[in-house]
């Protein structure tokens, strides 16, 4: 049974009633006075997705596809698609996300709603910059088609406005050209803030991708010691994307048990995280799914990797 709550499972809100969407053309009745927010896959941080006492669209009914153009590299989908489902599309054709997040399982309408970023944020910028138009479901059942040129101020707000504007009922957004589904990357270790500093310095203008672990618990000459990784897509034949196959995913568990979660074992598996690299600059070459989506993975697997 689907549980509607955060990602981070807290604050536990009820709503007063859960509607299902599957049509983007069905007219909603909100006449009785309660709020109504949409909700997809329950990825959002804090309680910006959830609606106490109020009216949950559940928007996962909306996951069809209106219309890709590969010359112009637009897609056009309704707003309960996934990331997931998109990239399971494009990157067989050879295009990719302009930005995605930590996680695939989100929606298109909840990628504008949040204006999400990447690890490409300082080249790219937010989910929204890519965006071209979307349809606006208002609670008084007009629909507003908006973009940069038309409904420009419901256009601005619905982007990073948390669903509060309207219902997204489909998007339109550029999709960016690649040639392989493989990541050309290299994680670094640094010793402190400055070292971070100068390696995000170095690695803004020639990597598309940048990300960083720290280690949060480590004090003295060891504070804010962490590892940097940063990665661009590989250059590969545009005739053989297709028939690359993604490397398995790594499923845990979910619940950690509560005992295993102290100050003693964060400690203890950050000074471990952290040395398990044997060398302190290393490049190898990732799938995207692992690059993108499983840091902690990412991390573990660069440990063995050979000095650049």
């Amino acid at each position: 049974m689907k549980t509607y709550e955060s990602w981070g499972r807290y604050p536990k809100l009820q709503p007063a009633e859960i509607r299902h969407l599957f049509w983007r053309h069905h007219r909603l009745d909100l006449t009785k006075n309660l709020w109504a927010l949409p909700f997809a896959y329950g990825r959002s941080y804090g309680d910006c997705c959830l609606n106490e006492g109020g009216i949950i669209l559940d928007t996962t009914g909306l996951n069809r596809f209106m219309r890709l153009d590969r010359e112009k590299g637009l897609l056009r989908c309704e707003a309960g698609v996934s990331l997931a489902q998109i990239l399971d599309l494009i990157v067989p054709k050879g295009w990719f996300l302009p930005v995605t997040p930590g996680t695939k399982f989100v929606s298109v309408g909840g990628a504008i709603a949040n204006d999400v970023h990447g690890k490409n944020h300082h080249c790219a910028g937010t989910f929204g910059c890519h965006v071209t138009k979307f349809e606006l479901l208002r609670s008084d059942g007009q629909r507003y088609q908006c973009s940069p040129q038309e409904n420009v101020g419901l256009f601005r707000a619905t982007i990073g406005g948390l669903g509060l504007t309207g219902l997204i009922t489909w998007a339109e957004f550029h999709l960016k050209p690649i040639t392989s589904p493989y990541i050309s990357m290299e994680s670094i270790q640094f010793s402190g803030p400055e070292d971070f500093l100068q390696l995000t310095r170095e690695s803004d203008q020639d990597f598309e991708y940048t990300v960083a672990w720290i280690d949060s618990t480590a004090k003295g000459t060891n504070f804010a010691r962490g590892i940097f990784i940063r990665g661009n897509h590989q250059e590969g034949d545009p005739n053989l994307i297709g028939q690359a196959s993604p490397q398995p995913e790594l499923r845990l568990p979910c619940n950690m048990p509560g005992w295993l979660l102290n100050r003693w074992t964060i400690q203890k598996f950050n000074r471990l995280y952290y040395h398990r690299q044997s060398v302190a600059h290393t490049s190898t070459t990732m799938h995207y799914q692992v690059f993108a989506f499983n840091f902690l993975v990412l991390s573990l697997i660069t440990g063995g990797c050979s000095r650049t």
